[in-house]
């Protein structure tokens, strides 16, 4: 057959055999990529596509303009549809070669690691809880977060019962995370004191570890188990609440440039993981415990360098001519 022959007049063709092995939806989703791709052609060469411009340098050109603006997974049902119909064009006769054999799928880039809040950033939201309504509380709520990397979800659920609460040491049981498992995390000395501060208080003795740690055990044998966090009207802090505070500390913050505005109690949990493999760079297997991820790939996302360490690590190439 002519290299001249309109493809158009083909992907009609192959879409009256697709159908029967395809679903609806399916040959309306790959017919609309090559009428895209017969477009693209039509706007960069200023013509109609034909057969003979079906060649492997074309496919690639449009696939790497599609990666310009294009989700991967879109561009990757693209490169499908076209290594499909070249397949079919080759089967009936249409080319002597299939153009798209060597079309390959695009990757999906590695992932950087989560953006982080610095120690200082931190310490400036710490501050800034300092200035609500219910600032004892909230440094808690702030710290439980950050000490542990729990979600907020995970700490919005917390009871008294979830706590052993010690002198020297302390635990958290997370009951409350993803898949309806439970794991157990330490809770540092800061925790601690950020706790004892906010429930001594409430068991009528001094707000320092020691007077806690005395009272925590009794305290949860003579009580049934209750949230850990309550509201000013003495009523259970929601998931919804609890977000609220956090979303108006990070703001008051943001304003002063003291935090980034992106700010949300996630990027707490990335923080924990951050510092953590900081200072012990080669335990994922410990962090992936800490996290609750049932898988050590999804904790791999923190070994990743942030786009900051990639351009130090540029920046630090010994072939500067100017260094």
């Amino acid at each position: 057959m002519s290299d001249s022959v309109p493809v158009a007049m083909l992907i009609d063709a192959w879409f009256r055999h697709a159908e029967i092995d395809m679903t609806h939806a399916t040959c309306k989703r790959y017919r609309g990529v090559l009428h895209r791709l017969c477009a693209w052609f039509a706007s960069t060469e200023q013509r109609s596509i034909t057969l003979a411009d079906l060649h492997p340098i074309n496919l690639v050109g449009y696939r790497e303009m599609l990666r310009q603006t294009t989700a991967v997974s879109t561009v990757n049902i693209h490169v499908s549809a076209l290594r499909i119909w070249c397949t079919w064009l080759v089967d009936q006769g249409y080319l002597d070669t299939n153009p798209a054999h060597r079309l390959k799928l695009v990757k999906r880039p590695s992932p950087l690691k989560p953006k982080a809040l610095s120690p200082v950033q931190v310490n400036a939201l710490l501050r800034q809880a300092q200035t609500t309504r219910n600032p004892v509380r909230n440094t808690a709520i702030l710290q439980m977060l950050v000490q542990t990397g729990m979600r907020i979800g995970e700490c919005a659920a917390l009871c008294w019962h979830d706590i052993q609460y010690g002198e020297r040491s302390g635990q958290v049981v997370i009951r409350s995370s993803k898949g309806h498992t439970t794991r157990t995390v330490p809770l540092n000395e800061s925790v601690r004191v950020a706790l004892a501060l906010y429930i001594g208080p409430k068991l009528g003795v001094e707000a320092t570890i020691r007077a806690v740690a005395k009272m925590w055990p009794l305290h949860c044998k003579r009580e049934q188990p209750r949230p850990l966090w309550m509201s000013e009207r003495q009523t259970p802090l929601s998931l919804r609440e609890m977000s609220a505070m956090i979303h108006h500390i990070v703001r008051d913050a943001a304003i002063r440039d003291l935090v980034p505005a992106s700010t949300t109690p996630h990027s707490l949990r990335h923080t924990f993981a951050t510092r953590y493999l900081v200072r012990h760079p080669h335990d994922s297997v410990g962090l992936a415990r800490l996290l609750g991820h049932s898988s050590i790939t999804t904790t791999q996302i923190y070994v990743q360098p942030t786009e900051a360490d990639i351009a130090n690590r540029v920046e630090q190439i010994d072939l500067n001519a100017y260094g």
